[in-house]
C-alpha cells in the first residue's frame, strides 16, 4: 500500500497511511487525516486509492492544490510524487514494511515523570531535533517504543518529557535492512559511480556545448569508421562468389577449347592461351586423371601438380570449385573420352583454372569517395542532432530560470516545466518548495519575503514640501507627481500629466532639456545635474537628483526649478 510523509509544517515527519478508496484531507474535524495549518481549507482534498493507481482530487480549496508544482483539479499521483497543500508539502511513499512492535505494560508502572529542564516535551507533534525513529512514526511509534519501565506511556500522552535515558530499541525496532540489489541496479550503480565521474568532469573543465560538440564529432567518425567493416565484408564475400562463377565459366570453356584435340590425341594442339587472356586467371593447364603430370602448357608438360585442390579436384568426376587461400580460387572441370575396354566415356584429363580474386576488389579511389561521402552525411546529420539535443536540454533550464526570476520579482511560488522526466519535475517540486519557504518565510532579516514598496505617494509628498516647482520622473519616463509651484509655471494641470510621458509635455525646450538631464544623471548618479530654460516670464534654473534602490538602479528622478540669479 501507500502511505503520505509530510515534509513541512508544524507535523513534518508524520507518516499517514492511505486506505483502499477516499481518504480526505484538511482542517475539519470529520477529516480522514487533520493538517494543520492556517492555509488549509477544512476539506481540502481527497487521495482515492485503487490497487493499480492513485488519483488526488482537489475540494475546491481557497489556496488550491499542486501535484509537484502544478495546479491541479485531480490528477493521477505516483510514488515520489510531491502534493503541495497551500504551504503544506507532502510526497507519497510505499508503506513501510517494518514497523514498531510496542512492548508489554509493567504490572505496576511507576508514577510519570515531570518535565526537566532543557528536555524537550513531545506534544502533538515531533520536532526535528527527536531521534529519527521518532520523527519518521510520531508520538504513537514513539509510545510503543520506550519501555514501559521507565513509566513514560502516560508521561508522554500527559505531554511530559522524554528522561535523558537511553531507549532500549529491540533488533526488529532497528533501521530496516536493505533489500539486495538486481543486477540492473548494480550495473547503474557502477556506470553512476565509476564511469559517469569522468564525463561529468568534462562539463566542469569545458563549456557544455563544447563538450556536447565532441561527443557528436566522435559519433559522426564511429559510426562512418564502423560503417566501413560490414561493407568491407559484404563486398569480400560479393568478389568470392563473382569470381568462384567466373572461375568455373573459364574452366569449363578451356575444357571445351581442347576437348577435340586431346579424343584425336593430338595433344600438341593443346593451347590454354585464351584462358590465361581473361583478367585475373593466374593460372590455367590440363592434367591427366590417372598420373596429374601436365600435359598443356608446352612449358610445364610432364611436371607433376601435387597441389592439394588439384587432387581433390582428381577425384572428383564433376566440375569442382574451392577457395584456395584469401586471394585465390580453383576451378576443375572434368574432360570424357571414350574408353575402349569398357565402351563408356571416363574421365582421363582435368582443365584446371586459378584465378585471383583481388583483382575485383574496388579501387582505392572509390573506396576513399565512399568514405568521404559517408563522412559528409555523417557529419550533417551529427550537427542536425547537435542542434536539436542542445535546444532540449537548454530549454527546461532557460525555462525554469525564466519562472524563478519571474517568481522572484512577483513574489509568486510557483514554477512549471511540462517534461516528462522524473529528474527535471523533481527539481521544479523543490524549487517551488524553496519558493514558498521563501515567500512565507516570517524571519524579518529576508530581503526576499518584504513585499515591494510603491515610494510614488512618498515622493508626492516630499514634492508638495518644495517652495519651488517640482516634479519626479520615474526611470519609464512617467511623470510620478508634481506639485502647485509647477503646474503654475508651466500652465499644465495635474489630472494630465500624472502618469504620463514626460514626452507629452507641451513645453519641447523642457523635454529635450530632462532628456538631457536624466541622461547625465545615469551617468554620474552621485552628482547634482543643472541646465537653464527660458520661460516666458523669466529664465530658470532646473537641477536633477537621481535616487538609486537597493541594487543601485536608478528609481526616481527629482528636478526642481529655480527662478535665474540673472533674471
Amino acid at each position: 500500500m501507500w502511505s503520505v510523509r509530510i515534509l513541512s509544517g508544524p507535523e513534518a515527519g508524520q507518516i499517514f497511511d492511505l486506505k483502499l478508496g477516499k481518504n480526505i484531507f484538511g482542517r475539519g474535524a470529520t477529516c480522514d487525516f487533520k493538517v494543520l495549518s492556517v492555509g488549509i481549507s477544512k476539506e481540502h482534498c481527497e487521495i482515492h486509492v485503487y490497487k493499480d493507481k492513485m488519483i488526488v482530487v482537489d475540494l475546491k480549496s481557497s489556496n488550491g492544490t499542486f501535484v509537484n508544482g502544478v495546479k491541479i483539479q485531480n490528477s493521477i499521483i505516483r510514488i515520489g510524487d510531491k502534493v503541495s497543500l497551500f504551504d503544506i508539502i507532502m510526497d507519497i511513499i510505499p508503506t513501510p514494511e517494518i514497523r514498531p512492535k510496542k512492548t508489554p505494560k509493567a504490572a505496576n508502572p511507576p508514577a510519570p515523570i515531570m518535565p526537566r529542564q532543557n528536555q524537550p516535551v513531545y506534544d502533538g507533534f515531533v520536532p526535528p531535533s527527536a531521534p529519527a525513529q521518532y520523527r519518521a512514526h510520531g508520538n504513537s511509534a514513539l509510545q510503543m517504543q520506550v519501555p514501559d519501565q521507565l513509566g513514560l506511556h502516560q508521561g508522554i500522552s500527559q505531554g511530559f518529557a522524554q528522561p535523558q535515558s537511553t531507549p532500549h530499541y529491540t533488533e526488529s525496532q532497528a533501521a530496516p535492512v536493505e533489500a539486495p540489489k538486481t543486477f540492473s541496479q548494480k550495473m547503474d550503480t557502477y556506470i553512476e559511480d565509476v564511469m559517469m565521474p569522468a564525463i561529468y568532469k568534462l562539463a566542469v573543465l569545458f563549456p557544455f556545448k563544447h563538450v556536447l560538440v565532441g561527443f557528436i564529432l566522435i559519433f559522426v567518425f564511429g559510426v562512418t569508421f564502423l560503417s566501413m567493416i560490414p561493407l568491407a565484408t559484404i563486398t569480400k564475400e560479393s568478389n568470392v562468389i563473382e569470381a568462384t562463377k567466373r572461375v568455373k565459366s573459364v574452366a569449363r570453356a578451356l575444357a571445351k577449347v581442347n576437348e577435340q584435340a586431346l579424343l584425336s590425341g593430338q595433344l600438341g594442339n593443346l593451347t590454354v592461351d585464351e584462358a590465361l587472356k581473361e583478367d585475373g586467371i593466374k593460372e590455367a593447364f590440363i592434367i591427366q586423371q590417372g598420373d596429374g603430370l601436365i600435359i598443356a602448357p608446352s612449358e610445364k608438360a610432364g611436371r607433376d601438380s601435387s597441389r592439394p585442390f588439384i587432387l581433390t579436384a582428381r577425384k572428383e568426376a564433376r566440375a569442382s570449385a574451392g577457395q584456395i587461400d584469401a586471394d585465390t580460387i580453383g576451378a576443375s572441370y572434368p574432360i570424357g573420352v571414350y574408353d575402349p575396354v569398357s565402351g563408356e566415356p571416363s574421365v582421363k584429363y582435368h582443365a584446371v583454372v586459378f584465378y585471383d580474386v583481388s583483382s575485383m576488389n574496388v579501387d582505392q579511389g572509390r573506396v576513399i569517395s565512399l568514405f568521404m561521402q559517408t563522412l559528409i552525411i555523417a557529419s550533417v546529420m551529427g550537427l542536425a542532432l547537435y542542434f536539436l539535443f542542445s535546444r532540449l536540454i537548454e530549454f527546461p533550464v532557460r525555462s525554469l530560470n525564466q519562472q524563478i526570476d519571474q517568481a522572484l520579482r512577483e513574489k509568486t511560488d510557483r514554477t512549471e516545466v511540462l517534461f516528462d522526466d522524473p529528474s527535471i519535475q523533481k527539481l521544479v517540486s523543490n524549487v517551488n518548495t524553496l519558493l514558498t519557504r521563501v515567500i512565507n518565510s516570517h524571519d524579518g532579516s529576508s530581503d526576499l519575503a518584504k513585499p515591494q514598496q510603491n515610494r510614488d505617494l512618498e515622493y508626492s509628498n516630499v514634492v508638495e514640501m518644495i517652495t519651488q516647482p517640482a516634479f519626479v520622473i520615474a526611470p519609464d519616463q512617467r511623470i510620478v507627481c508634481i506639485n502647485a509651484q509647477f503646474e503654475q509655471l508651466t500652465q499644465s494641470s495635474r489630472d494630465v500629466v500624472v502618469n504620463q510621458s514626460y514626452q507629452t509635455l507641451t513645453d519641447s525646450s523642457l523635454v529635450q532639456i530632462i532628456d538631457s538631464l536624466i541622461v547625465r544623471a545615469q551617468q554620474s548618479p552621485y552628482e547634482r545635474h543643472m541646465d537653464r530654460i527660458p520661460f516666458s516670464q523669466f529664465e530658470c534654473d532646473i537641477q536633477c537628483q537621481v535616487f538609486l534602490d537597493v541594487s543601485g538602479q536608478p528609481e526616481y528622478f527629482l528636478m526642481t526649478l529655480a527662478k535665474a540669479d540673472n533674471a
